[in-house]
């Protein structure tokens, strides 16, 4: 990456109303936070606006570590460094921390490239055995038409997007929908994620994403699930990435 990006972006909170109940207030607080979390995907979305080039675009890698909730009307510093390095301020604490780079290639952990079915119509319960290590999950599609673009970007407040090709952070809330499209999780939290584009996604593509629980474990209460990711068209391997998400709160069991 080269030159130096700083901006600022008032958080918006999209997901009060999804499945997910850790996006709500009153469930949020039960849990110590100040209220409803801002989805991880969204953050990702203000970041990859400022990363986004034609070149980044087509071959362009992130990891973003997500540190400190974000709520509803947090004013985002979002810094980007000449050396790749990404950094996103609220409160005058780091929020999200990362890196990006150009030139990625074919890095980046990839699903096996056998047959996957769709998702489950009925979806079991999160547990220890349904995202036990090495179990495939169910495909999806990933809407990436125009209207889907135009929704995305009304939502992020990226109004003014000039690429011809999907926004990289539509493609990461595929891995948020994959997982909860597979099973009924309790409030859970995005916490990290890598992806590495192997070439840009037009609008209208017909894209799906797959993925395998890569691992599952506890730590400090908390259970976690990482997943490889990967984001297919007509065959082709456009991005992949690992996904990594606390599905279990501590003291929810």
């Amino acid at each position: 990456m080269t030159g130096t990006s700083s901006y600022t972006m008032t958080a918006r909170n999209p997901a009060t109303a999804s499945e997910n109940r850790i996006h709500a207030d009153d469930v949020a607080r039960r849990y110590g936070f100040r209220g409803g979390l801002v989805p991880g995907v969204t953050v990702y979305g203000y970041v990859a606006t400022g990363l986004a080039d034609p070149d980044w675009v087509a071959r362009g890698r992130a990891e973003v570590r997500f540190r400190k909730p974000c709520y509803e009307g947090d004013l985002l510093e979002i810094n980007l460094g000449p050396d790749g390095a990404i950094e996103v301020r609220t409160r005058g604490e780091a929020c999200v921390t990362g890196r990006a780079s150009v030139g990625a290639g074919r890095q980046g952990p990839a699903v096996a490239s056998r047959d996957l079915a769709p998702a489950p119509d009925r979806r079991p319960p999160a547990s220890r055995s349904s995202l036990a290590t090495g179990t495939s999950l169910g495909r999806i599609p990933l809407p990436a038409g125009e209207e889907a673009l135009a929704s995305y970007l009304d939502k992020i407040g990226a109004g003014d997007w000039s690429l011809d090709a999907l926004h990289p952070g539509m493609l990461l809330e595929g891995a948020n929908w994959v997982l909860a499209a597979n099973v009924v999780l309790p409030p859970w939290i995005h916490v990290e994620s890598t992806i590495a584009h192997r070439r840009a996604v037009r609008v209208g593509e017909a894209v799906e994403v797959h993925a395998a629980v890569a691992a599952e474990w506890e730590r400090k209460g908390h259970r976690f699930v990482a997943l490889d990711v990967a984001w297919r068209s007509a065959g082709d391997v456009v991005a992949a990435g690992r996904h990594v998400a606390i599905w279990q709160l501590a003291g929810s069991a």
